[in-house]
């Protein structure tokens, strides 16, 4: 795996606009610095307050003897049917971070304020935090918040047949390794929930990574990598190739938005394209937008970003929306 071209899988015709590719409808974090990751800034200029109602916390899962737990927000207004739910998975390199919506970036950020005034619940989750607790434990314990979600929707007034997820950075690889992985890596599915699925019906992947055996990491990331998953980020290692995403693609996976700045230099934007490709390539829908002059958590790098946080925002809304 290392080394490889994602140029050379593409399987399908794409188009751009505006920085967009997207495969038509039939065919159709890591890593950030400590200063950096999960910070909602994404330019010099003051970071607009998004609000949210209070959040009902509740414990979702005891994997490894801890207590591990989740906040719900639910909508204002309730018109009795049963609401979709976005499930929001923090970045922060594996290792730090926490489900409070006021440390999300500030795309998540809009974007779940948004979804919550259309009638979302939103449900955002902590999880074991590397090194003290290493990998599988932060995908064993995505996978049993879903479940848990699953099992507790008629308590939050959600249907099960409706959950779309978003990740930032390392949470974005969490969301897509389990969207891609359902019905495989069952030692990943050894918590509470057992009979309920991790499966969801739509992921939103805000700059993660997604292959780890790739070349082309900086020093940063192969260091964090040792201490996550006891390995070099590059290596061709069997725990890398099953934690990397693309491992797992097949037909049939759910759609796909992935937006990612073109001037990362944590995650390199190789990464966005290679997961595009392949789904694309594997017949499933995937649609990528290139943010320019955005770095990590679209930080502006050289200029303002383009598309901007606002007009992002309204395309993580109405992918979720298309999806759920």
């Amino acid at each position: 795996m290392p080394g490889r071209s994602a140029q050379g899988v593409i399987g399908a015709t794409t188009c751009r606009l505006r920085g967009m590719r997207t495969a038509p409808i039939a065919c159709c974090a890591l890593i950030a610095a400590v200063t950096a990751c999960g910070s909602d800034a994404s330019s010099s200029t003051p970071t607009p307050v998004v609000s949210f109602p209070p959040a009902t916390t509740v414990t979702y899962c005891t994997d490894g003897g801890k207590p591990l737990t989740l906040d719900v927000l639910e909508p204002q207004t309730d018109g009795g049917t049963p609401h979709p739910l976005l499930i929001v998975v923090h970045g922060g390199s594996w290792s730090f971070g926490t489900s409070l919506m006021a440390t999300q970036s500030l795309l998540t950020k809009k974007a779940a304020a948004t979804l919550l005034q259309r009638g979302f619940v939103v449900a955002s989750i902590n999880y074991r935090l590397a090194p003290a607790d290493p990998w599988p434990a932060q995908i064993i314990d995505t996978r049993c918040a879903i479940r848990f979600l699953r099992a507790t929707a008629q308590r939050w007034n959600v249907d099960p047949q409706r959950f779309v997820a978003l990740g930032n950075s390392a949470g974005a690889q969490m969301v897509s390794l389990d969207a891609l992985s359902t019905g495989q890596e069952p030692q990943w599915e050894t918590g509470q929930y057992a009979s309920e699925s991790s499966a969801v019906s739509g992921v939103v992947d805000l700059w993660g990574p997604v292959d780890l055996t790739a070349t082309g990491w900086s020093e940063e990331a192969i260091q964090i990598g040792k201490a996550v998953f006891k390995t070099s980020l590059g290596t061709d290692s069997d725990a890398l190739q099953r934690a990397s995403p693309i491992t797992h693609i097949r037909h049939g996976a759910p759609p796909f938005l992935i937006i990612q700045g073109t001037a990362d230099t944590l995650v390199p934007p190789a990464q966005a394209t290679e997961i595009h490709d392949r789904l694309v390539a594997a017949g499933d829908s995937a649609t990528l937008i290139d943010v320019a002059h955005a770095a990590h958590e679209l930080r502006s790098s050289g200029g303002a970003i383009s598309p901007s946080i606002d007009a992002l925002a309204a395309q993580v809304v109405s992918f979720v929306m298309s999806v759920a």
